[in-house]
């Protein structure tokens, strides 16, 4: 652009330069009301000591004079906006497209260049929709000009690494109104016509306060204030004279939305509300190629959700937003790309990012935003934890937000994106053997899809507003599919867990089914990582655990890992092939307490889907397994509460490999189940007493409040021991129980338990006895589904510090005081003790009825699901069964009409028969007559030739002439007679009129009775056709409908030759006749 074309485009209408003087407020065409009105955006809220209304002429106009009036007005209310100083205020410029970001740019540029003198200004931002944007004076404070926020449109700032970088602007509407003078009357008509826009251009030289500048007028874009009269205000910071031409403009644009509102009304169509977004979500950062140029690498993301970064990187962050059902919308423009750390974070905790480039695809089905991230800049410092390296194992989430501005929608759409990041050093160097081995063993368990995330929006139609024709649409709710799976999740939670404060009826305890819970296979690639390491240090020597073994069994064995593990931490290594040949032998034995076993079959894990169909593959592996191990320890046979042990072992490994822990679990020292499992439980009874013992030690509240209510051990901790708490908890917990068991020994039980009394001790202590009993089978596992209270849960138990020693004294205490009561014992006492046996019976009892009821309840909603299912099936039978016999009746009809039609065809054909047979005999006879009639005609031919024969041979010469012309004019000639053989003209002349008369009789009933014979042939043949096609089967109908087809068209082409020569031999005898 040429300085020539510069200064003309600035000093057209098109742009407005601040001079060194305060700003004037501008009036065309003559100090007219009119004018006002027209200029009204414009000069309302315009104020300043000495505001001097200038006017000035059109085109085709002198320029008149201007008038001025002084107005004083106090300073605005400032209580609820935010003041940016330093800003420089460049100029304003009508724009076309009020939504385009280059034309915004383009005019940055424009003003920033030739702008020589600019205008400092503060500027006051609101903090709702309903305030206004102001322009203050530094020194005084006092408003030089303002806009509505529901006017400002469009927010942009100049490109980074560009002399434009510390520039920004924003796009205002305001009403036009055309002046149409009318000569005749001298009056002047006002109409309505559209909106004009003009964009506002800002120059900071801090970036850092144009990323707050924007993201404080996305705050106002998003939040909504109070309904405030703003008329009142407006009329006493203005003159009466500007408040009459606003009431004008005012009623003006009343008129035309009301307009609007018609037309909207009567072309409203209907709208389908529900939309849904897919949004793609990467993040690059800077690294040098071998060349040494910096370019941008994807990060990499082992996990589903979990970004792997470096500390101190500049970072690209790219969204990619389309639409994959509903409505179409119309993306206009980004609004903003926001970051902040963690989740569920308020908007003023999020930072705007630097945007790069935002526009759509080239086929028009992505919007693609891109933003530039630079940890190190002054504005991401209070984003800690997102540029520091992250603790191992540990994960922080990171959110993103999308501010979208769609046509139609009055207010920018917000996406938020959510997911994890780990921090790392950016010159860290991994061991390359390792991140080898792992990726070549667990390849398969990585995750390489990108980072996807689905939203649903509904929206509704709502009616435009007159300042913003284009709004439409309402957004009523807008949530992510991972924020909707959480709220299912919670809300199935919520269902399932009744209040513990309704009644005291225990029917309305909803209690967990066993083997509930879903655990999930990905795991981090970090994880992995150490694993591999610990495995291939463990494989070469299987009887010394690695170091660092316990730290990742405590923070929980990945479940792809869980089988081999488990049978490593028990040693499980040794004579498997003899362990195998054993469990196939024992298969084959008798077991006593088969009876037992199959009764608990459908108790043990009835929500797991490898057990819970009856005589399935889980159930028949738990079968067998049970009493292979009845069989092999008679004394132990099977006790009620080992089925679920056995099915937990059997969710991670086949059967021998599960049968062999099974047998170390019971069997071996560490662990050493058999005992707890004997007839007399004597050494569970031990186990309650060391559980008393560790509780008054570690938690005396509990002790003290468990001993008012006479609540002991053995009421609430008899099936988490013989259990192993599998029974009732959740299987994420079930599962990591079992990891620290397998490692630690029975010892971990007891910090369990411990753990679990600690957690719940505020619960506890405020509950009675009947409280505290439902509190341990219903609350307490229920406690447990979220998988956070799980993992602080095993942490807990972790930290419990079990001394060994202690538990030895309590066991030699238990002795000594079961020895002293055998020796004190009294009848009293026995009978306490029978009682107490008895109670012990009860509570088995108990167990068994809570897992008959349990089993009742699953049978009962299965007998449900089936009668549901039967009656679907009953009904839809029937339906079939109504329609077949509609059907059948169809038919029958249908047979009885054919058989009918049938009947009426053979009649016809027998008459047709004995009227073919009449005409045949008529045919006959005709024929005879006929060839009478041609030996007749013989014979006269011949008399008459012999005849002229004689009269020529006796005639003289002179009579010779007459009688030979006479002759060759009426007579026939033989050889004549031998090319006109059929012609039947010259028949008068030689025979008599009465035998020729009779001769044409003879041929024209001959004819007539050709013609008979031939039509009944042809509806003989039809009668045929018809008998036939109503006797043969369908298989054959098109076959023989095809051979009838050809047998019709052969018969009607002999028809047709042999009607036309009867109506030729009928022809030429009429004409012989009436010669």
């Amino acid at each position: 652009m040429d300085d020539s074309t510069s200064l003309s485009s600035l000093n057209s209408a098109d742009f407005i330069l601040i001079n060194k003087e305060q700003p004037q407020l501008k009036v065309v065409a003559g100090s007219e009301i009119l004018d006002l009105e027209k200029n009204m955006a414009e000069i309302l809220n315009e104020t300043s000591d000495n505001n001097i209304l200038m006017s000035e002429a059109n085109l085709d106009e002198k320029v008149s004079q201007t008038s001025t009036q002084q107005t004083t007005e106090s300073r605005p209310d400032l209580t609820s906006s935010v003041l940016f100083h330093g800003v420089t205020y460049l100029g304003s410029a009508s724009v076309n497209a009020p939504r385009s970001e280059e034309e915004l740019q383009r005019n940055m540029a424009i003003l920033n260049e030739q702008s020589k003198v600019a205008l400092e200004v503060t500027l006051c931002v609101p903090d709702s929709a309903g305030g206004v944007v102001r322009l203050l004076d530094p020194q005084s404070e006092i408003e030089i000009m303002s806009y509505r926020v529901s006017q400002i449109l469009f927010c942009a700032r100049g490109p980074s690494n560009t002399p434009l970088a510390c520039c920004w602007a924003f796009t205002a509407s305001r009403p036009s109104i055309s002046v149409n003078e009318q000569n005749e009357k001298g009056s002047i008509g006002k109409n309505l016509n559209e909106i004009l826009y003009q964009c506002q251009i800002f120059r900071c030289e801090n970036q850092d306060a144009i990323y707050r500048i924007l993201l404080s007028f996305s705050n106002a874009f998003r939040r909504t204030a109070g309904a405030t009269n703003n008329q009142s205000s407006i009329s006493h910071r203005t003159t009466s004279f500007i408040s009459q031409a606003f009431q004008g403009t005012m009623t003006q644009l009343q008129l035309q939305t009301t307009l609007n509102l018609n037309q909207s009304s009567n072309s409203q169509q209907s709208f389908d509300g529900s939309i849904k977004f897919r949004c793609y979500f990467d993040i690059k950062e800077e690294s040098t190629d071998s060349k040494g140029n910096v370019i941008l690498t994807s990060v990499s993301r082992p996990e589903k959700n979990v970004f792997n970064l470096r500390k101190n990187v500049r970072k690209s962050v790219t969204v990619t937003l389309q639409q994959i059902r509903g409505s179409p919308l119309n993306i206009e423009r980004c609004f903003g790309l926001l970051l902040a750390q963690g989740r569920n974070v308020r908007a003023s905790d999020m930072q705007l990012l630097d945007l790069e480039t935002m526009g759509k695809s080239e086929d028009n089905r992505y919007y693609i935003v891109r933003g530039y991230w630079n940890p190190l800049a002054r504005s991401f410092k209070h984003l800690t934890y997102l540029n520091e390296e992250t603790p191992k194992g540990a994960r922080i989430f990171l959110t993103v937000a999308l501010d979208i501005v769609i046509n139609g929608i009055s207010e920018p759409v917000r996406f938020l994106i959510e997911a994890k990041a780990r921090i790392s050093e950016s010159n860290k160097s991994n061991d390359v053997n390792s991140q080898d081995i792992s990726d070549t063993i667990w390849s398969s368990f990585k995750k390489v899809t990108p980072f996807t995330e689905e939203f649903d929006m509904t929206l509704k139609q709502v009616l435009s507003k007159g300042s913003h024709p284009d709004e439409t649409y309402e957004v009523v709710t807008l949530e992510s599919k991972s924020e909707a799976e959480r709220r299912a999740k919670f809300c199935r939670l919520t269902s399932r867990i009744p209040s513990t404060n309704t009644g005291d009826d225990d029917d309305n305890d909803d209690v967990i089914v066993s083997g509930f819970g879903h655990v999930s296979k990905e795991c981090d690639e970090e994880v992995l990582s150490n694993w591999s390491e610990i495995l291939i240090k463990w494989r070469k020597n299987y009887f010394e655990r690695p170091k660092g073994l316990q730290l990742l069994v405590r923070k929980g064995i990945p479940e792809a890992l869980r089988g081999e593990v488990w049978q490593l931490l028990a040693g499980n290594v040794n004579d498997e092939n003899e362990m195998i040949n054993t469990y196939r032998l024992l298969l084959t034995k008798e077991s006593a307490s088969e009876r037992i076993i199959i009764n608990d079959l459908n108790r043990t894990f009835p929500a797991h889907e490898y057990f819970k169909e009856q005589g399935g593959i889980g159930q028949e592996a738990l079968y067998k397994l049970s009493r292979a191990y009845s069989v092999r320890d008679e004394e132990v046979g099977y006790c009620q509460g080992l089925s679920f042990v056995i099915a937990t072992v059997l969710i991670h490994m086949p059967e021998e490999q599960a049968f062999m822990l099974l047998c170390k679990l019971m069997e071996d020292e560490r662990y050493l189940l058999r005992e707890m499992y004997k007839a007399n439980f004597e050494n569970l009874q031990m186990k309650f007493f060391q559980l008393n013992c560790l509780i008054e030690e570690n938690l005396p509240d509990i002790y003290a409040h468990f001993y008012d209510l006479k609540v002991e051990c053995h009421m609430f901790a008899s099936q988490w021991f013989l259990t192993l708490f599998t029974a009732k908890f959740p299987l994420y917990l079930v599962f990591r129980i079992m990891d620290i068991f397998l490692y630690e020994g029975f010892n971990a039980i007891f910090a369990v338990a411990l753990a679990l009394l600690k957690c719940n001790q505020k619960d506890l202590l405020s509950l009675d006895f009947e409280g505290v009993m439902r509190y341990f089978r219903v609350s307490l596992p229920k406690k447990y589904l979220c998988e956070d209270h799980a993992d602080e849960l095993i942490q807990t138990a972790s930290s419990m510090k079990i001394n060994i020693k202690k538990l030895k004294r309590y066991e030699q205490e238990y002795s000594i005081n079961r020895a002293e009561e055998e020796q004190k014992e009294t009848p009293l006492q026995r009978l306490e003790a029978d009682n107490k046996r008895l109670t012990e019976t009860c509570m088995r009892s108990e167990f068994e009825n809570e897992m008959l009821a349990l089993e009742l309840v699953n049978d009962r909603i299965k007998l449900k699901g089936n009668l549901h299912e039967a009656e679907d099936q009953i009904e839809n039978l029937t339906r079939e069964l109504e329609a077949t016999k509609v059907i059948v009746r169809q038919n029958e009809d249908l047979a009885i009409r054919l058989n009918e039609e049938l009947e009426h065809i053979r009649e016809a054909f027998r008459d047709t028969c004995d009227e073919l047979q009449r005409t045949q005999k008529m045919l006959h006879d005709s024929k005879q007559i006929c060839s009478q009639l041609n030996n007749q005609i013989d014979e006269q031919k011949e008399k008459y030739v012999q005849k002229m024969e004689f009269i020529h041979n006796n005639c003289c010469e002179s009579c010779q002439p007459l009688i030979y012309s006479s002759t060759l004019s009426n007579v026939s000639t033989p050889e004549r007679e031998t090319t006109n053989d059929n012609n039947e003209e010259d028949l008068p002349s030689i025979i008599p009129s009465a035998i020729v008369d009779r001769l044409n009789r003879v041929e024209i009933e001959l004819a007539e009775k050709k013609l008979a014979l031939t039509e009944a042939l042809c509806e003989n043949q039809e009668l045929i056709r018809q008998l036939r096609r109503s006797t043969i089967s369908d298989s054959d109908t098109i076959s023989l409908s095809s051979v009838h087809s050809n047998n019709q068209n052969s018969t009607v082409s002999w028809l047709s030759k042999t009607v036309n020569t009867i109506k030729e031999a009928a022809n030429s005898a009429n004409r012989t006749k009436i010669n």
